[in-house]
């Protein structure tokens, strides 16, 4: 079989071998048949009679002659009318004796008895048309059944053989596609690439190859800015906490002193500026964290008790957003996986978003918890406005807001982070405008 060859090719070679196997197995059949008529195991099909037309024939004579056959006979005594030598089985001696009676060639079946006689001697030859075991324990099995029965096994024998062979040549192909697919993006030192006979499986290897390569040094680059974002981050971080802390210490010996009301005023406002900068800072902290975070995403949370610690801090984010908040719980299921301190960050950061964009004055948001065969849905509502098209495709970009004013109460982190939670638990942020109007944020991720 050549090196290298397509699925196509494949099959003819396949079908080729079938051939090839049926041939050399008549063959073998038809081998096999000379053989044992040559070694005496099956008799001849040929019809022959013995002439005993000479009255000088003996016993001897006639013995010495049908030596020379495989057939079974019997020789009669014309005196006494029994037999005084025979080759037969006797389960046949009857068969013989009504030749006998008859004086003539008698036929049972497909065997043939021939009828030769003389003055003193009488000679009945058992001849079958079909070829039959010589050997009396094995007449009982046809000659050409057996040989039918030797030809279907051997013939069903090689096609499993081939088949086999052939499930399994694609078996191989396919487990190693699956093997590079199960490792895209994984970096090994000594890569060990599987290859295929099968120019198409080699084709679509040796892509998934050089993909997973480039995919693995993507990650690899992703992987290294995400650590460099961290650490600017963090070096950010310490390096703005001591003016911060400066300016604030500052505005507090300001308030020591004694201040006009213009003055009173500019302190409240560099306080509100501070408080508005903290939040967004503590913001870009927890995202950046989040991204680089590498705990477990599959531990097994009980719904009950993630509802109970969860709602506490809801509620009281209801009160002060001065908002109608409403729990339905709809789940089904008493137990699912997940992150519980990242599902309550994200959960939280999107119930504020909703507290934020619901009526004023009239504000309503309600969370409903459902489920369906694989995935867990945390969707929360607001009676506010419908998100428009074009925020629908970028409410959940990093940074994204309608608040074009930046007044302080949107950051466009919030929905952000949840994505990223989401996608962390193998799920999604899905945005919503219900047909009974207002906006819905869920949440998904698969149980």
């Amino acid at each position: 079989m050549i090196k290298n060859y397509s699925i196509r090719q494949r099959i003819y070679f396949f079908v080729i071998e079938i051939v090839i196997a049926t041939v050399l197995m008549v063959l073998l059949v038809i081998g096999l048949t000379i053989f044992l008529k040559q070694a005496g195991q099956i008799s001849s099909t040929g019809i022959i009679h013995f002439s005993l037309d000479s009255e000088d024939i003996t016993v001897t004579d006639i013995k010495k002659e049908m030596s020379n056959y495989s057939y079974d006979y019997v020789i009669f005594d014309n005196k006494t009318n029994k037999i005084i030598y025979g080759n037969y089985i006797n389960s046949d001696k009857k068969n013989y004796v009504k030749t006998k009676k008859s004086s003539q060639d008698t036929t049972f079946g497909s065997v043939v008895y021939t009828y030769s006689t003389n003055t003193n001697l009488t000679l009945v030859i058992r001849q079958n048309s079909i070829p039959e075991f010589t050997n009396p324990s094995l007449r009982s099995i046809p000659y050409n059944d057996f040989t039918y029965i030797f030809f279907f096994i051997g013939e069903i024998s090689a096609i499993i053989f081939f088949i086999y062979r052939l499930v399994k040549e694609f078996s191989k192909s396919f487990q190693n596609v699956q093997e590079i697919s199960l490792n895209m993006g994984r970096i090994t030192k000594v890569p060990d690439h599987c290859q295929s006979n099968i120019i198409e499986f080699e084709e679509i290897l040796t892509h998934l190859y050089r993909k997973s390569e480039e995919l693995a040094l993507l990650i690899e680059a992703e992987r290294q800015e995400k650590k460099d974002l961290s650490f600017q981050v963090a070096a950010l971080s310490h390096d703005v906490k001591t003016p911060i802390t400066v300016l604030k210490g500052n505005i507090e010996l300001l308030e020591m002193t004694e201040l006009t009301e213009q003055q009173a005023d500019f302190i409240n406002s560099m306080k509100n500026g501070l408080s508005v900068f903290e939040r967004y800072f503590n913001l870009m902290i927890s995202y950046t964290q989040l991204i680089n975070d590498e705990t477990d995403y599959n531990l097994n949370i009980n719904l009950d008790d993630f509802l109970n610690d969860l709602s506490v801090v809801l509620e009281e984010l209801a009160n002060t957003y001065r908002v109608d908040y409403k729990l339905k719980v709809l789940a089904s299921v008493a137990y699912f996986h997940g992150n519980a301190v990242a599902l309550s960050r994200a959960i939280t950061n999107i119930f504020v978003n909703a507290c934020q964009y619901a009526k004023n004055n009239a504000g309503e948001v309600t969370l409903t918890i459902r489920n369906d065969n694989k995935n867990m849905y945390f969707e929360i509502w607001n009676n506010g406005k419908p998100f428009s098209e074009y925020a629908k495709k970028n409410a959940t970009k990093l940074f994204y807001t309608e608040d074009t004013g930046r007044s302080g109460k949107h950051y466009g982190i919030g929905l952000s982070f949840a994505l990223s939670v989401a996608r962390k638990h193998k799920g999604d942020l899905l945005i919503i405008n219900p047909q009974s109007g207002g906006a819905i944020v869920s949440l998904k991720i698969l149980i």
